[in-house]
């Protein structure tokens, strides 16, 4: 994928799409996708979430990570939306640990499971 990381070059065009379900559930104990949330090993929130940041390039991790949570000064830029009774904020927060030993425990750009400088 070489050095460039961007929606359609690096990532997918809608990175961590499949980490929406994930995230709303962990931070406001909703579900966004009308039904009921899957159980069955390999097919949870979670681990739909993790596949889709463990197949990023190593690299591109922390840039999906950024393009999923949104710039703070264009919350329009976010694939995170203001939910009934969930706002978008405290998804942020959530969504930044995603690739952390707690979570998805996924190696980034820095070689440790963490994305620096996200609060942007």
């Amino acid at each position: 994928t070489g050095p460039y990381c961007y929606a359609g070059m690096g990532l997918p065009i809608n990175p961590l799409e499949g980490c929406r379900e994930y995230v709303a559930q962990q931070t406001c104990g909703i579900s966004i996708s009308g039904s009921a949330v899957s159980t069955e090993p390999g097919n949870t929130p979670r681990d739909r979430c993790c596949k889709e940041l463990y197949d990023a390039s190593q690299h591109c991790r922390c840039e999906a990570v950024r393009y999923f949570i949104g710039r703070r000064s264009d919350p329009n830029s976010s694939v995170l939306k203001d939910l009934p009774g969930c706002p978008r904020e405290p998804q942020r927060d959530f969504a930044k640990v995603l690739v952390t030993p707690g979570h998805c425990n996924v190696m980034t750009v820095h070689n440790a499971p963490y994305c620096l400088g996200l609060d942007i």
